[in-house]
């Protein structure tokens, strides 16, 4: 008997579709790996990244930060009037938010020119902390 060339070593070994039953199942277009989607992730990171310096850098720092709280205190102002008036129009909100913005900008200013008066000195330029 001939190994090479037997019925039984040509059905073991054959490269047809039949022979690939033991791969039902089994894709080649599966998810990407663990790593690949790391990479991925990291790659939006650090473009992410790349546009806020790039916004820093047009801007400058302190106007960026200035915009960054803005932006942040009129989220939160936002999310206090959806909540306050979840069936409001869009344009009624909008108008709210803008209102209570300015209010909260003129209390800021008024409170740092009353804490340099007290100190006797000139009202300055508001030193932002950008954390809300």
């Amino acid at each position: 008997m001939q190994v090479g060339s037997s019925n039984l070593v040509d059905g073991l070994f054959a490269t047809d579709t039949l022979s690939k039953i033991g791969q039902l199942g089994k894709t080649d277009s599966a998810k990407p790996s663990a790593a690949a989607e790391a990479a991925r992730k990291a790659e939006l990171a650090k473009s992410s990244q790349r546009a806020v310096l790039d916004e820093i850098r047009e801007k400058g720092i302190y106007a960026w930060a200035q915009e960054q709280k803005l932006e942040k205190l009129k989220e939160k102002i936002e999310a206090e009037v959806r909540s306050a008036n979840p069936d409001a129009d869009p344009a009624t909100i909008d108008s709210e938010v803008a209102r209570l913005v300015k209010e909260a900008m003129e209390q800021a200013l008024k409170t740092e020119a009353a804490e340099a008066a007290k100190r006797g000195e000139p009202a300055k330029p508001m030193i932002i902390d950008i954390s809300v």
